[in-house]
């Protein structure tokens, strides 16, 4: 199903151009040619897309922006203007808008810029299928009191940028421990990655530390970076 698209502008012909270059390809359109009506079309049925006109007659494009994403956060907002600058487009984007066009309007561009953005969004929900799946896999079950201890010291040293040396038995859940701390630091953005030591001979630990280039040893058939250039991305 295609998003709902609301386009708000003051001139009638940009409404009709734009509803008819967007009905083509399928998606729902309102228009509104104001700020009132585009708020009472909002609160009866919020787009996923908003076309945002900067000079509107009742209200700034631009002030308007925020009190949109504030009440409809999960509507992406492109802002259009006959008279765009480049502090205009920068307040827009700091504000929340996904991009800024310029008028006259073309076709391609309005196509384009909501396929971009579908993708984006395409993306986004991936990502955070991922992540879901990810952290249900080092998920740490249990309430008992020793557990307990355990993730509030995870909480605690989570914050800091302190190396932490974690102990204990095969099987314990040394490496969930390690996720949770990587995942509640402000590192939490960045790959968490795992190296098992214990599983490489003691000839090959340089090259998987440090990488090595094409032809450095017997069966090195391309270069190959290791595991310190991942530490860094």
């Amino acid at each position: 199903m295609k998003p709902r698209i609301l386009v708000v502008d003051d001139e009638k012909n940009i409404r009709r151009s734009m509803q008819m270059i967007l009905s083509s390809e399928g998606y729902p359109v309102r228009l509104a040619e104001n700020a009132r009506e585009a708020l009472g079309l909002l609160k009866k049925e919020a787009p996923e897309i908003i076309f945002l006109d900067v000079m509107l007659p009742d209200q700034d494009g631009l002030s308007l922006l925020p009190q949109i994403k504030s009440d409809y956060p999960a509507a992406e907002i492109i802002m259009i203007s006959g008279h765009a600058n480049l502090s205009m487009a920068v307040e827009a984007t700091r504000a929340g808008a996904y991009d800024f066009l310029e008028k006259p309007l073309q076709k391609e561009k309005i196509l384009l810029t909501i396929r971009h953005l579908l993708e984006k969004q395409k993306l986004q929900k991936q990502y955070e299928t991922l992540e879901k799946e990810l952290g249900s896999e080092y998920q740490m079950i249990g309430e008992s009191k020793a557990l307990l201890e355990v993730k509030q010291q995870i909480s605690q040293v989570a914050d800091t940028d302190s190396k932490v040396l974690i102990l204990g038995e095969s099987g314990t859940g040394k490496e969930l421990v390690a996720w949770a701390i990587h995942h509640q630091s402000q590192r939490s953005d960045g790959p968490f990655i795992k190296m098992n030591c214990a599983a490489i001979p003691e000839d090959l630990t340089e090259s998987e530390l440090f990488g090595h280039e094409k032809g450095a040893f017997t069966g090195a058939s391309e270069t190959r970076d290791g595991m310190a250039a991942q530490f860094i991305l």
